[in-house]
């Protein structure tokens, strides 16, 4: 089975690239103080990530690096496993130029040459420890857990799950889906914290949302075209949008798709993944997170703290991986 690892980038510190957004942008505002902290900032990290897929995935067949254009001085390109696409090579060029993850995100079984099985990766997630094919997928189906959890809707990001679930319900019936996978659904796996609440809210009629961690995903590319092939207005929609926005879906319809067709392997929440907000009050803990041989995926979500400690994880990531790896010049 071969396996290949997508990842998206952005340095929102380029000029030209901030030109650009400030030219689409509606706000019409200077991102340097406020969006490009938040949002796009290249927190210096990115070497160290391909240092551990290195180190850790040696059995990755492609490495598929996604950006507008935009390369850090400091990659081979050369490296056979890397595979630099544009934007413009997948994506319709009536969508770009694109500021908004989403819409990429869409796009990419459109990508020339990428394996049916493949791993979606944000730029904030880096692999500690050595994994093994079967940590992501089993009988070719990607490992997942269909925990049935309620939406709450406190946040953007919660508007855009449940627009991804009016796309679930809108072609699925929950309780047909579950009577074709009850063990996928309701599994040892997830553990009694998880299968009683689950249980109790089976008896609705549709899907009431998905349990979802950020951590990296599992696919199938045929996914991608079934969902295409019957949620094509959502979707384009969402290709319209060159900014985030509450009406967009998310890479986590195609996850959701998985789910409640039964295409993937049911697999407790992973107790070797971690996900850290990146806080002064945090640094001491990832260090040691860091360094515990059990934990395989950490997630260092950016929440616009100051560079310093940004520094303090550069040599946290130096000290844990030290050696170059080949995808550096």
């Amino acid at each position: 089975m071969d396996i290949d690892f997508v990842i998206l980038w952005v340095d929102g510190s380029d000029p030209e690239w901030i030109e650009e957004f400030n030219k689409y942008s509606p706000k019409k505002k200077d991102i340097s103080i406020d969006v490009l902290k938040e949002r796009y900032r290249d927190n210096g990290l990115l070497r160290y990530w391909f240092r551990g897929i290195e180190q850790n995935a040696p059995w990755v067949r492609n490495i598929f690096f996604i950006t507008n254009g935009q390369k850090p001085s400091w990659l081979n390109l050369s490296n056979k496993k890397l595979q630099w696409i544009k934007h413009k090579d997948f994506i319709p060029h009536e969508y770009l130029p694109t500021f908004n993850s989403n819409p990429i995100q869409l796009y990419l079984h459109k990508i020339n040459r990428l394996a049916e099985n493949f791993i979606l990766f944000d730029d904030d997630m880096y692999l500690l420890n050595p994994i093994e094919k079967k940590y992501y997928f089993k009988n070719c189906l990607p490992k997942d857990y269909a925990i049935l959890r309620p939406l709450k809707i406190p946040d953007f990001f919660s508007h855009l799950l449940l627009n991804n679930m009016i796309e679930i319900n809108r072609n699925f019936q929950k309780k047909e889906c579950i009577k074709n996978n009850f063990f996928k659904f309701y599994n040892f796996r997830y553990g009694l914290r998880h299968f009683i609440p689950a249980y109790y809210i089976s008896s609705s009629n549709n899907f009431p949302g998905f349990l979802t961690k950020h951590f990296s995903q599992p696919y199938l590319k045929k996914t991608f075209e079934e969902v295409w092939t019957n949620c094509h207005e959502a979707l384009l929609a969402t290709s319209e949008n060159r900014f985030r926005d509450i009406s967009d879906v998310t890479q986590y319809l195609f996850r959701y798709w998985q789910l409640a067709k039964g295409d993937f392997f049911p697999e407790g929440i992973n107790i070797n993944r971690i996900k850290y907000n990146v806080s002064s009050e945090n640094i001491n803990q990832i260090k040691e997170t860091m360094n515990d041989i059990r934990i395989k995926e950490l997630c260092l979500n950016d929440t616009n703290c100051p560079n310093e400690i940004y520094l303090e994880l550069f040599n946290y990531f130096n000290s844990k991986f030290p050696t170059k790896s080949s995808f550096e010049l």
